[in-house]
């Protein structure tokens, strides 16, 4: 027989739990009647800056090829892999600081015959082939990159594309980059601020736009090659090796502090 102290005991509990349950319900029935309201955006700030770094480069790089033509393609490719031998060979002569040497691209193509008189035949008519190889070469002694033209010229090179100047590592100029356009960017802000009359805040985000190491580079001009002046060009090939320029572009947005208005005494004051 169950005693009545427990019977009692049961039912106390079953009547606690009931009241927890029905408190429950009606809190979320209060809170899904209530509207939903929108949190006021943080009214901000955004500038972006800018900056530039110079560096001095510690690389040249100079791409350089030859060309060849032939009655069949066979001739073609013979006579310009005798002559890219030469060239390479010659290149590699020079002994420069951190000489490296890299095939560029190759190409061979047919010749056809000139037109005459406007008339077109059905079948154009092949009289050679033209082919060509163009060579890409790298060292670290930046001052004497015309030594390798010199070398490529004299042995039978007729194409300098042309050379560019960069840095090996070019980390360390990125991010002094970075840190003076991000300094530029809180520099706008601030101004925007004052002219607006309220306080910067704290800073909500900060991006870069993009941070760029932009090689100098001098391309030979094409006219040159067309008037045969490689000759010219290997007796002294003057080489001034500029600046390599490292830029960033950082955007950065800043919470605004509205000005304390005449009266207002912050709490706790």
């Amino acid at each position: 027989m169950q005693s009545p102290r427990r019977t009692h005991l049961s039912r106390n509990t079953l009547v606690l739990a009931a009241l927890a349950l029905a408190s429950m319900l009606a809190c979320s029935a209060r809170t899904l009647a209530q509207p939903h309201v929108a949190p006021t955006p943080i009214p901000t700030i955004s500038a972006t800056g800018s900056a530039s770094e110079a560096r001095a480069p510690d690389q040249a790089e100079v791409t350089f090829g030859v060309q060849a033509t032939g009655k069949t393609s066979e001739e073609a490719q013979d006579t310009l892999n005798r002559q890219m031998e030469r060239v390479i060979a010659a290149v590699k002569e020079t002994k420069l600081p951190g000489l490296v040497t890299q095939t560029q691209g190759l190409s061979l193509s047919p010749e056809y015959e000139q037109e005459r008189n406007n008339a077109r035949s059905s079948t154009p008519r092949i009289i050679g082939y033209r082919c060509s190889n163009s060579v890409h070469a790298r060292t670290s002694e930046v001052g004497k990159v015309g030594k390798i033209i010199d070398a490529a010229v004299a042995a039978g090179a007729n194409q300098v594309m042309g050379i560019s100047f960069s840095l090996k590592n070019d980390a360390e100029a990125k991010r002094d980059a970075i840190r003076k356009a991000t300094a530029d960017a809180k520099a706008k802000a601030q101004a925007m601020a004052d002219a607006l009359g309220v306080s910067l805040g704290r800073v909500m985000q900060a991006t870069t736009g993009g941070v760029q190491a932009r090689p100098y580079r001098y391309n030979m001009p094409q006219d040159a090659m067309m008037r045969g002046t490689m000759e010219a060009m290997a007796t002294a090939t003057p080489v001034e090796a500029g600046e390599v320029s490292v830029s960033a572009d950082v955007t950065v947005e800043f919470s605004i502090v509205e000005p304390m208005q005449p009266g207002n005494v912050p709490a706790g004051k």
